[in-house]
């Protein structure tokens, strides 16, 4: 019994072999940097397209495709993948880089000093490096330092023999970020390609819902009409991640119930349990590190006391202690503050009380949300 062949292909950091409705952005993504396996070339290119459109599932499909393209022509690249969603500062972004490519940085090192290290492996290995900067604009939102963005195009000044090795994407919601650089870090950005995506409309979601079910489930385990129904609602809550969820939680419950085929009432109850912020469903693998260590505290503090409500000193003593446990230096009071207002507008908490009255909740159960974020901690880098 049970509807699964594989339900891995439904979680959000799955990358599939094929990209339905992505395969001309990703012709074009491909076009750009195949050049780097053999030419000293350094690209530059923005990804650029609204939460839910699929960037960095493309960006992590192109990396795997130019690692093979490379092996199979005897040529060296390093591929690197960043999130800055996770990396406050420059700092832990380049030591995550540098861990990808050089192994883990020794303490102490300054972010030049570990791109200095990056930049002597790879030319010591007669090697290329593309790099992904995932969550740009979530990066510069909550007060991240430029200076990344200054020292990477700029490596080959720290070894001329660099020079022509390094390319880059960054991927965006939008090219608003730019606006927020100086002039100098804009200049260092140069010349830069751009590869937009658009929204998928409903039968892009349904076409792209179909492949991952045919994928993720046994042959007759979910009918046409279900897939329908599934990403019909999927257009109101954020298309495809969505449609994934429910997939997902739709199959665990017919699973659950030890069945071999998942019905329309599966999704609704599937529907119903997954939690909703104002402009749709809420995907906490989004929010930054600091800001899924909050509401980690705040669900453990919840639950803990069994309480409709917990202090805001109870959740940020929690949420100290939670960064602890992570190896994550904790952000102030006032910040966490203002990461409570955020949380508060994208639907994940509510607040009650202002100053040292403020009382924290949630209005719906929290054990899947506990769960995602769990699991999406378990992939943070150590040192953070």
């Amino acid at each position: 019994m049970g509807v699964f062949r594989n339900r891995d292909v439904l979680f959000h950091d799955y990358v599939p072999l094929r990209l339905p409705h992505r395969e001309k952005e990703f012709k074009e993504l491909l076009g750009y940097f195949k050049p780097i396996v053999r030419e000293s070339l350094s690209i530059k290119v923005h990804v650029n397209g609204e939460i839910g459109t699929g960037k960095t599932v493309l960006c992590k499909r192109l990396l795997r495709t130019l690692e093979g393209e490379a092996s199979a022509a005897g040529a060296r690249l390093r591929c690197a993948y960043v999130n800055l969603a996770y990396a406050p500062k420059p700092y832990y972004a380049m030591a995550e880089l540098h861990k990808q490519v050089a192994g883990s940085p020794a303490a102490g090192l300054s972010p030049e000093q570990m791109l200095s290290n990056v930049v002597e492996t790879i030319v010591n290995e007669d090697s290329k490096l593309l790099v992904v900067l995932d969550e740009v604009d979530t990066y510069l939102d909550e007060g991240g330092d430029a200076k990344i963005f200054y020292l990477l195009p700029r490596a080959h000044e720290l070894n001329e023999a660099a020079r022509g090795r390094i390319s880059l994407i960054y991927a965006s919601r939008s090219f608003d970020w730019l606006k927020r650089l100086d002039a100098a870090t804009l200049d260092t950005l140069g010349r830069t390609l751009a590869v937009k995506l658009e929204q998928y409309g409903y039968q892009q979601v349904r076409d792209i819902t179909e492949f991952r079910a045919d994928e993720a489930f046994k042959p007759g385990a979910i009918d046409e009409d279900v897939i329908d129904f599934i990403a019909h609602i999927s257009m109101e809550y954020g298309g495809v991640r969505y449609a994934l969820e429910l997939l997902l939680g739709a199959g665990i419950i017919a699973d659950r119930q030890g069945r071999d085929h998942v019905r329309a009432e599966d999704v609704r109850m599937a529907n119903a349990a997954i939690p909703k912020g104002l402009n749709g469903a809420i995907y906490p693998q989004e929010l930054s590190i600091h800001k899924q260590l909050l509401l980690k505290a705040i669900m453990e503090t919840l639950e803990a006391t069994g309480r409709p409500y917990v202090t805001f000193q109870d959740a940020y003593t929690k949420y100290i202690e939670t960064c602890q446990s992570y190896n994550v230096e904790p952000e102030c009071e006032s910040t966490i503050t203002d990461y409570i207002e955020d949380l508060k507008i994208e639907g994940y908490i509510i607040k009650m009380g202002k100053g040292e009255d403020k009382r924290l909740g949630m209005e719906y159960p929290f054990h899947s949300l506990s769960e995602v974020v769990e699991k999406s901690l378990k992939h943070t880098p150590s040192g953070f």
